[in-house]
């Protein structure tokens, strides 16, 4: 048993169940973290409305029926008040970066994806205080049952192919949240949750095979994600849960009986060209996808069986220091022979090593294939590090707006790859939120860790079980975030702000129900500006997309009326202008069509592609070479590396129009 020190005391919860009206919240919860999973829209914004509106909703709901004495207020602690002082002051600091983003409208679109994941934050603590004693295992069951969706389709996705969104053109399992390294931080979260279902005293033999299922499935799906962060994490949150849990020989042996058959299944999955290749024919992935599927079929049955029978047997303390001691030989002599048969394959470790980091710093990528597992190659990150390290000194302190590394970091890159987030959160605060953000982030990550153990050292029984389990899901998520931009999905920061929010009220006693005029009342009108600020991008959004539609029918009145409203709704956007310049031009009014490029040009003066677009109109339409090369060479000075570049482009000719005198008058 961990000892840890002395921080938080509250009575040792006695373990019962949770009331009717808990497990209808838990339920509510978990579609709305299903529909994060399949309907978040990945690293982009379409989630917002859908997803984070129901968030939102279903928060203001709770808090109404606590303000009309329905339900108690739950309670925090000092820990959990700093976990949600910190993430207010993150989403309130987020928003204030819209002020001075060279992005506005995307900072717009960030700061209601933070006000989602707070939302999803209040739900976990509502969730963990109406559950009462039960609300770390409520909130642990929930998180394996939604982490148990999102895994299982992801291996149907392989074993069907038609599933697949992406078509086969990147094989690394993605689905069916479009990102490879986003499902492995699922994978890893369902690790630990599974560990608990499948190990942990006084649970049913079915709890247990579901438990040893959970695990078989991360198990496999990390290895098909081909992620070696996913595999690093799994390992360390695996080892986390050893250190803090009391069944730590049940866990290794769950973990050996998951594990093993997994480990088969996914060896054989990674020789198979139609299963981890990308871009390989429909009917490899569809033969060898029937395959694995009947393989892993087998695997999940080696597993239940062998936890079937292992959960009908009882080690007694002798038994318990034999098989413990086995296991942790077994462990010994696997980390042996890996590191002969890693020696045997890259000869000298020390060389090998000091390739690797020499191909880091060319920035060079690391294909999609089974190879890429054997690599250290950190595929590009060291130069997108050092790209948000030079936006942030450029934009010092407040940082570039959040939001804004895709565009900020144009001025910097070296080729013109498209990346959306420099792969490290601490970084992506850094360099579009500025110092603040990077401060609130770490302190609501070290809020997080202090809130975790002190839920450790506060439950006791089954419910400090389950609480080690839903630790794991903030570890995992903060060692993925060092590398990756975890933060910009819904699929994977809304059941870790779940888990947090329950780690911080559970097992605390439960104040009396009274009414809360006030509490209702904040409730009403901040769910009214939340749904306006998620609306109203969206409906921007539509209105140009049908002002497109009006322009090609040449219902000229009606385009420009979508445009203006489009307008209306998001005057921070640049696509109702461009939607309205549009009009101009079809209507033969080019003077106004040039005031609405230079209207975006002036809404965004950092943004490359405001320059080029008013840069090309001069050049294409107004044939004004002097003008377009003043505003090509702007848009060049901030996206030197773009491929809109091209010998003997619009920028070469005007500019050799200027140099033989062109502006001149």
């Amino acid at each position: 048993m961990v000892a840890w020190p002395a921080m938080e005391t509250a009575p040792a919860p006695i373990l019962g169940a949770p009331r009717l009206g808990a497990f209808a919240l838990a339920g509510l919860v978990g579609a709305a973290l299903v529909g994060a999973a399949f309907a978040g829209d990945g690293s982009d914004v379409g989630g917002i409305l859908p997803v984070g509106g129901t968030a939102v909703v279903l928060l203001a709901g709770s808090l109404l029926a606590v303000a009309f004495g329905r339900a108690a207020l739950p309670r925090l602690g000092r820990s959990g008040a700093v976990v949600v002082a910190a993430t207010v002051a993150l989403v309130a600091w987020t928003g204030l970066t819209v002020a001075w983003s060279i992005v506005p409208d995307r900072s717009w679109d960030a700061f209601d994806k933070t006000v989602a994941y707070a939302a999803f934050l209040g739900l976990g603590v509502v969730l963990g205080g109406v559950a009462g004693r039960a609300g770390a295992r409520l909130g642990a069951s929930l998180l394996a049952v939604v982490t148990a969706l999102a895994l299982g389709w992801a291996l149907l996705s392989k074993a069907v192919p038609a599933l697949d969104s992406s078509g086969g053109r990147i094989a690394r399992l993605s689905e069916p949240i479009g990102y490879w390294n986003a499902v492995a931080l699922i994978a890893d979260m369902a690790l630990v949750l599974g560990l608990w279902l499948g190990a942990s005293r006084g649970h049913a033999t079915w709890v247990r095979v579901a438990g040893g299922l959970l695990s078989y499935a991360a198990a496999l799906a990390l290895l098909l994600t081909l992620s070696r962060t996913g595999l690093a994490v799994g390992i360390v949150v695996v080892a986390l849960w050893l250190v803090l849990a009391r069944e730590r020989v049940e866990g290794g042996l769950l973990l050996a009986a998951a594990g093993v058959p997994a480990a088969l299944v996914g060896g054989w999955a990674l020789t198979r060209h139609g299963l981890v290749d990308d871009g390989a024919s429909h009917a490899a992935r569809v033969s060898d996808g029937a395959v694995f599927g009947g393989i892993a079929l087998v695997g999940a049955a080696i597993v239940v069986v062998l936890v079937s029978v292992g959960s009908r047997r009882r080690l007694g303390d002798d038994a318990r220091s034999r098989v413990g001691r086995g296991l942790v030989a077994a462990v010994a002599l696997s980390v042996a022979l890996a590191a002969v048969a890693f020696v045997v394959a890259v000869g000298n470790p020390l060389s090998w090593t000091r390739d690797q980091i020499t191909q880091s710093k060319d920035c060079t990528e690391v294909a999609n294939n089974a190879n890429r597992l054997g690599s250290l190659n950190v595929n590009g990150r060291l130069c997108w590090w050092t790209e948000a390290w030079k936006v942030f000194r450029k934009h010092d302190p407040g940082g570039a707006g959040a939001d804004s590394f895709e565009v900020a970091r144009k001025r910097f890159r070296v080729d013109a790859r498209t990346v959306t987030e420099p792969h490290s959160v601490p970084l992506q605060q850094l360099a579009e939120g500025g110092i603040g953000g990077l401060a609130l982030f770490l302190v609501l990550a070290g809020a997080t860790a202090w809130s975790c153990a002190c839920a450790v050292r506060r439950l006791d029984g089954g419910e400090r079980a389950a609480a080690v389990a839903l630790v794991g899901v903030p570890a995992a998520y903060g060692l993925h975030a060092l590398v990756d931009y975890n933060w910009d999905f819904l699929a994977t920061t809304a059941p870790t702000m779940v888990a947090v929010g329950v780690l911080a009220s559970a097992g605390r006693p439960s104040g009396e129900p009274r009414r809360r005029v006030l509490l209702g009342t904040c409730a009403v009108l901040l769910l009214g500006a939340v749904l306006v600020s998620f609306f109203f991008p969206r409906l921007a959004a539509r209105d140009v997309r049908s002002s497109t539609v009006a322009l090609d029918d040449q219902d000229y009145g009606k385009a420009s009326t979508l445009a203006k409203r489009a307008r209306f709704f998001n005057a921070l956007s640049v696509d109702p202008l461009y939607a309205l310049a549009h009009v101009a031009e079809r209507r033969g009014d080019r003077a106004a069509a040039e005031r609405r490029y230079i209207q975006a040009v002036e809404l965004q003066p950092e943004n490359p592609e405001t320059w080029y677009t008013l840069g090309i109109y001069e050049f294409d339409v107004l044939d004004n070479l002097c003008a377009a090369y003043r505003f090509l060479n702007n848009a060049y000075t901030l996206d030197p590396s773009g491929n809109q570049w091209v010998k003997g482009g619009p920028l070469d000719v005007s500019r050799d129009a200027v140099n033989k005198g062109a502006c001149k008058s």
